[in-house]
């Protein structure tokens, strides 16, 4: 089965998205009318392109406004079409559509629809051509596909056929079922995307939010089986329309489509071979972060005060861990190579893994990149995590992968263990990596969560692994002064942000925090009262959180979240420490504003 990618889905000129295109694996390319448009050579030049790359054109697309028109729009339409043939010719493809009639002079007529794409596909007949029939959800009179394929069938021919759109079925919550009943020959292309759940204007829903398979809400994985079970085998197209898909890097996007097809395909029984199984995500071993000298002595008082001891150390190399329970952080010094970039940061997490080879060969075959240990037997291999950040697969010891000698019995400190990591990524990259953690991992997407910041807003999506040992916020923001925004700006890349370490008592721990020297960030006096009036806290209970700078939050239900931050560590990094109480799955969302409120003041000095 042949798959495909519109142009339209990629930024850039026709040349650089054809060329992603290929590069990425693709070898056919459905061409987008205003793609052609903007093309400085002609259409012939365009198809020896397409052929030298290696890429079949299966369409070009669309013809747009053209069935049920009054006159003189009628006769219009048919020069139109004559020209529209011409350029078919040139480019050798023999495939377009028709979508809906969206002009406001549209009649509301089956019968002359009918005629008139009946007249057109006699037409292109007699040039070896064909034409689907495609229903937009925002078309004037037709907008399911039932209506479309109504129309087709009463023009009753040959060379006009079906063009199904996962998303213009999903806009309109049109029912899967009916159509595994259509005949698999009559339906002439079939396109896939999908999008997240929000309540929007289809119109507007398609023109910002589609997305590849994979990277929405949408069940397109059963779309696809409905479309199967018709007997259809011809080529599968991504049609997406996302002004963040064109604001990234045409190369990124074709990957993500090849990676989503092999997603889906292979979850459907039907990729062959079947991308390795890989081994389930079983917790957070470490978290890395690396430093200048001058940053690593304030960076081991912060972990000190957070509870956690020095447990081994490499005989020669700056290398060192720390822990607290079941959390472990390990602290290097920046490697030479790498002292361009902003330090200090969190440079990678350490996943522990069943076996790490298998998860490797998926990553490998999903298109992902695997780096190399920093030196011979030294760590764990690893996939490149958001911007240079890395994802290491731990399947043995961790002093022994790192040759670090333990400090004699370990010491008594806090309780913790990594609740999560937030990953802050620009908008064009958020999409890649819910795929990417859905695709290698087999993590699980929570809903959108919209968060007011004191210069914007940004947006936030969370995956988990299916126990929800390993969490993972995604945040982005397309306002330049937010939180999330100027850490991008500071380190010229997407990274983390943020770990959280759980406590079973915040209280306890903020206790003990305060002797060991621990300076949380400070909650200004107004939420506590605020605090109070939402959840009707008693003046007790208000004080005890007061007292230590914590943030509180609880559901309908009675679960309840506790959390404190630590200030942001030379502006580049920031800990928070969490307690869950009754089942309480989230991450204080609530409280999110207040504490990008408090971080902005402490910023300001």
């Amino acid at each position: 089965m042949e798959w495909a990618i519109a142009t339209c889905a990629l930024g850039g000129t026709l040349e650089e998205k054809l060329l992603a295109i290929a590069k990425a694996g693709f070898r056919a390319v459905e061409i987008f009318e205003e793609d052609l448009a903007g093309f400085r050579g002609t259409p012939k030049e365009l198809r020896a392109l397409a052929e030298d790359l290696g890429l079949r054109i299966i369409a070009l697309q669309p013809l747009r406004d053209y069935e049920a028109m009054p006159e003189p729009y009628r006769s219009r339409n048919r020069v139109r079409a004559e020209r529209w043939f011409d350029l078919m010719a040139e480019l050798g493809v023999e495939l377009t559509y028709v979508c809906s009639n969206t002009s406001p002079l549209a009649l509301d007529d089956l019968e002359q629809a009918a005629a008139d794409l009946h007249a057109l596909a006699e037409r292109a007949a007699g040039l070896g051509l064909r034409v689907g029939y495609e229903a937009l959800a925002w078309g004037r009179h037709v907008r399911d596909w039932p209506q479309a394929w109504e129309v087709v069938c009463r023009a009753d021919h040959p060379h006009l056929g079906l063009v199904l759109d996962s998303f213009h079925c999903f806009a309109r919550q049109n029912p899967l079922e009916p159509i595994a009943r259509l005949p698999g020959e009559r339906i002439f292309l079939v396109q896939l995307s999908d999008a997240p759940n929000l309540l929007m204007d289809p119109l507007a829903l398609s023109r910002h939010h589609r997305a590849m398979p994979g990277q929405g809400d949408w069940p397109v994985e059963a779309f696809l089986q409905s479309v199967l079970a018709t007997g259809y085998r011809g080529p599968i197209s991504l049609e997406i329309f996302n002004e963040w898909f064109r604001a990234a890097p045409p190369e990124q996007v074709a990957q993500d489509g090849l990676r989503a097809l092999k997603y889906l395909f292979d979850r459907l029984g039907l990729l062959l071979p079947p991308l390795p199984k890989g081994s389930p995500v079983q917790g957070v071993e470490f978290v890395e972060i690396a430093g200048e000298e001058e940053d690593l002595e304030d960076l081991q008082d912060l972990l000190r005060a957070l509870g956690f001891r020095l447990e081994a150390r490499h005989p020669a190399l700056e290398l060192s861990l720390y822990r607290a329970g079941q959390a472990q952080v390990l602290v290097h010094l920046a490697e030479e190579e790498d002292r361009a970039r902003e330090f200090p940061s969190v440079q990678g997490v350490g996943l522990k893994v069943g076996k790490a080879a298998p998860v490797a060969a998926r990553a490998r075959e999903l298109g992902l990149s695997l780096l190399q240990r920093p030196q011979e037997g030294l760590g764990y291999a690893a996939i490149q995590g958001v911007g240079h950040t890395r994802l290491y697969l731990v399947d043995g010891p961790l002093l022994e992968a790192y040759g670090l000698v333990a400090l004699g019995e370990p010491q008594e400190g806090t309780f913790l263990e990594v609740d999560h990591f937030t990953n802050v990524v620009p908008r064009w990259e958020l999409y890649s990596w819910l795929l990417i953690y859905k695709a290698l991992l087999g993590f699980q997407v929570d809903p959108v969560v919209e968060v007011f910041d004191p210069y914007g807003m940004f947006y936030s999506r969370s995956v988990r692994s299916p126990d929800g040992r390993v969490r993972i916020p995604l945040n982005t923001s397309e306002g330049l002064g937010t939180a999330a925004s100027r850490f991008l700006q500071r380190l010229g890349h997407a990274g983390i942000q943020h770990v959280a370490f759980r406590t079973p008592d915040l209280f306890a721990f903020a206790r003990r925090g305060a002797q060991e020297g621990l300076r949380p960030l400070r909650i200004p006096a107004s939420y506590y009262r605020a605090l109070a009036a939402r959840h009707g806290l008693s003046p007790e209970e208000v004080e005890q959180l007061q007292a230590y700078s914590l943030l509180y939050d609880r559901t309908l239900e009675g679960a309840e979240f506790l959390h404190l931050y630590t200030p942001t560590f030379r502006g580049r990094f920031f800990f928070e420490v969490v307690e869950r109480r009754g089942g309480y799955e989230a991450y204080g969302a609530a409280n999110t504003a207040v504490r990008l409120q408090a971080q902005a003041y402490e910023l300001a000095g």
